[in-house]
């Protein structure tokens, strides 16, 4: 009986856990591939801080935050060749594209994208979702559920492709099963105020009102909170913040016009 651990290393913890990474990262599952190299102990900074970003770009992807993501895939300093980091930097700005065209309801402009990406392992899961909504504006229901599944197996820490799942369940009527995906959403995610403003209107199917306005109030506040952040981030973004405190100066200036003015009108200057 051999005792001794074959040469190559397949053995060897270390060795089991790089596989392991490399094979999330092959399967394009970029947060799994992180998390499992930093479990592995290996040591290569730059390889760290490559799959950390990653796995960012893949959070802020499921958030729709298409332009954030986008910011951080910049702020990846460290590029070495486990990825085609041109072709990924093409396809973050086609999902950019094509989710703000399914925003503004033009899914075929949304397809047209999607069909343009160069990977088809890296960011799948979020196309996926996005395929899947395009699919549902032309009624394909079957296909658009086949795609949030696919999603699902590669990423199933995507909320948005559970929460859609629901909606296709929701909208066949099966309202039990809606309100398990909802559920598991808001588990992953539980400010995506689409998922409490769907999880509200399943709650009102079933009779269950109390828990159907607390879900639906909770929707409007986030709703409100997001509508917030996207202005000051639009705001922002017009001249790396010197829009905001240019406003802000502007209405102090219109505050002491309106002083004066109003002393003036006493006679007190």
């Amino acid at each position: 009986m051999n005792d001794h651990p074959d040469a190559s290393g397949a053995d060897r913890p270390e060795a089991s856990a790089s596989l392991d990474w490399k094979a999330e990262l092959a399967a394009g599952r970029l947060g799994a591939a992180h998390r499992a190299y930093v479990m592995s102990g290996a040591t290569d900074a730059a390889l760290r801080e490559a799959l950390g970003g990653l796995s960012d770009v893949e959070t802020l992807l499921r958030q729709k935050s298409w332009r954030r993501a986008l910011r951080r895939f910049g702020q990846i300093e460290a590029r070495p060749a486990v990825v085609p980091w041109g072709s990924l930097a093409a396809d973050l700005e086609r999902l950019r594209r094509s989710g703000e065209a399914l925003d503004r309801r033009k899914p075929d402009e949304a397809v047209t994208e999607l069909d343009s990406l160069d990977s088809d392992v890296f960011f799948r899961a979020e196309a996926d979702t996005q395929r899947g909504t395009a699919l549902i504006y032309d009624d394909r229901v079957d296909d658009a559920e086949a795609c949030f599944r696919s999603a699902l197996e590669i990423d199933p820490r995507h909320f948005r492709a559970l929460t859609n799942l629901g909606n296709v369940a929701l909208e066949q009527g099966r309202v039990d099963e809606a309100i398990a995906a909802y559920e598991r959403a808001l588990v992953l995610d539980d400010g995506f105020a689409n998922a409490h403003h769907n999880l509200a209107v399943a709650y009102r199917r079933k009779g269950q009102l109390g828990k159907s306005v607390r879900s639906l109030r909770r929707a409007q506040r986030l709703m409100q909170r997001r509508d917030a952040d996207e202005a000051r981030e639009r705001l922002g973004s017009l001249s790396g913040g010197r829009t905001l405190r240019s406003l802000r100066w502007l209405l102090y200036a219109a505050a002491a016009v309106a002083l004066y003015l109003f002393l003036k009108s006493r006679g007190m200057v």
